[in-house]
């Protein structure tokens, strides 16, 4: 069996036992996972599947249980910390609240088929250079895509 295969099917059963069970510790969805699925696991295991899932403990009837998280952290980070994405005829900015602009420019670089060249971030300022000025909107458009930033509008405005 596949070790890729194992693991897919050791997530999709512990996200199975957290919507079903209110699960408070990593012993509880060892046994649990050995019961329900008869897949072996250890505490060590469970804790870098539960990194891995993004799985959370909420309050929940007194309890701090475990619950599937339904928010992409990422994006939420993105979404809160761009102030602005703005464009001229060489270079795309992004301005974000401070600090989280070596956060963003990481993010940028992380993305496959953007368009970017590089990105160089400071503490409240990213520039990025694309791979072509030749088609700059388009590139802007994209950026502002994968930040999930929507430009107030498709004019570039001067720097």
């Amino acid at each position: 069996m596949k070790k890729s295969f194992k693991i897919n099917t050791r997530h999709d059963a512990l996200k199975a036992l957290i919507e079903q069970h209110p699960v408070e510790n990593q012993l509880e969805l060892v046994k649990l996972l050995k019961q329900e699925y008869n897949i072996e696991a250890n505490q060590a295991i469970i804790s870098r599947d539960l990194h891995e899932l993004g799985i959370t403990k909420k309050l929940q009837n007194g309890k701090l249980v475990y619950q599937n998280s339904s928010i992409d952290v990422s994006q939420e980070i993105l979404n809160l910390g761009i102030t602005d994405i703005v464009y001229n005829e060489a270079m795309i900015i992004v301005k974000t609240l401070p600090g989280l602009a070596d956060y963003v420019g990481d993010y940028l670089d992380g993305q496959e088929n953007s368009g970017i060249l590089a990105t160089l971030a400071g503490e409240n300022v990213v520039f990025i250079t694309p791979w072509s000025v030749q088609n700059i909107e388009h590139a802007f458009q994209q950026v502002c895509s994968i930040l999930g930033h929507k430009p107030v509008s498709s004019m570039k405005k001067e720097l």
